[in-house]
């Protein structure tokens, strides 16, 4: 039972994926998680999360602002299109498929404590302490590796970067990471405005707010919409950990694993002649050409200074320090977050002149 469990992996977006199970042993499965659920329907979205480990488990240990944190409350547990991530400073309502779900999520956010980033100090910075599970406990890896993967986002947005504005580090076992983050606060002229969005490659608030329906926008978000809109109109319904928008949206359950994989094909051109082939639905990625990014913001670059994490000296583990009694049983690594200089840089677009050809 457990073997075939794994098949709900594939609903995560990762590309070049096979299938697991033939669609008789599909339709097997779906009856039985819907008897299990006494036939009110599952989620898949909480399904993969209670399969995985808690976020207890994964950051054990933390520092903020060199006061000592419990990682279980800081850190929420959230399906993406990608894995089950453990989140922290996350400011994003839930969208789990049941209300109650929904409810639970919410408070539980409420109540983790809100930390805000003041620091450019690493000797004041936020720190954590990551530890792997055994590798003999590994069920599903997407990546040839087995570090940690870490992504920085804006707190609002879905918890998984689609443009890669911000960053994705890949934190190996056993090193120090520290990672400096640099904001620039960017704005655009009034006369900028006047300039179609086509033209100026941005969107203001209020243009972005309208071509989504929804008061947030932001480029991550305009990408997610996409990608949801292209699954609705290929089968009819949305992988369950990629929800994370208001729009009316139908759950895709087992029986529609098939048609998801062919999806992934389309909007990932996997097929290596598709530019001979004259075919549109190999070039689905250009159906997101309307998401631009926005006119004004913060925009946060990232560097990491990697060392090595020298092993303890003794069996019964570490002597001081955050690391203090851990041992190297199961694979360690250190992440330091602050802020890289003491001031911001700020931009300002301004409009110079606009061309014209003549007859």
């Amino acid at each position: 039972m457990v073997d075939h469990l794994l098949v709900l992996s594939q609903f995560y977006l990762n590309p070049l994926e096979e299938e697991r199970l033939n669609t008789t042993e599909l339709l097997q499965l779906h009856r039985l998680l819907t008897s299990y659920y006494n036939g009110s329907g599952y989620s898949v979205r909480d399904i993969l999360r209670q399969l995985s480990p808690d976020c207890g488990e994964l950051v054990i240990r933390g520092i903020v602002y060199g006061a000592p944190v419990n990682t279980s409350q800081l850190f929420l547990k959230r399906p993406t299109s990608s894995n089950v991530c453990c989140i922290f400073n996350y400011r994003r309502v839930s969208y789990s498929q049941f209300a109650d779900r929904r409810a639970e999520d919410d408070a539980e956010m409420s109540a983790v404590p809100k930390v805000v980033f003041e620091s450019n100090s690493i000797l004041n910075s936020v720190q954590f302490v990551l530890q792997d599970v055994a590798e003999e406990d590994y069920t599903k890896t997407f990546r040839t590796n087995s570090a940690f993967q870490l992504t920085i986002f804006p707190q609002e947005d879905y918890a998984t970067v689609q443009s890669t504005t911000l960053g994705e580090v890949l934190v190996d076992h056993n090193t120090i990471v520290e990672i400096p983050i640099q904001p620039t606060f960017f704005t655009s002229g009034n006369a900028v405005r006047y300039v179609e969005p086509e033209k100026r490659r941005c969107y203001y608030p209020e243009e972005g707010s309208k071509l989504l329906n929804q008061s947030y926008y932001s480029l991550d978000e305009c990408l997610l919409v996409c990608r949801s809109r292209s699954m609705m109109d290929h089968c009819g319904c949305v992988s369950p950990p990629m929800v994370g928008s208001p729009m009316a949206l139908t759950y895709c359950t087992l029986p529609d694993l098939p048609c998801l994989v062919r999806w992934k094909s389309i909007w990932y051109g996997h097929n290596e002649f598709a530019f001979l082939q004259n075919n549109e639905e190999q070039l689905a990625q250009r159906q997101c050409e309307d998401c631009l990014p926005t006119c004004n913001g913060v925009s946060m670059s990232i560097t990491t200074n990697v060392a090595p994490l020298r092993r303890a000296l003794r069996s019964s583990g570490y002597l001081t320090g955050l690391l203090k009694g851990l041992t190297n049983e199961r694979p360690l690594a250190i992440i330091k977050l602050f802020f890289k200089l003491r001031f911001a840089q700020a931009t300002e677009s301004q409009l110079i002149a606009l061309g014209a050809s003549c007859p």
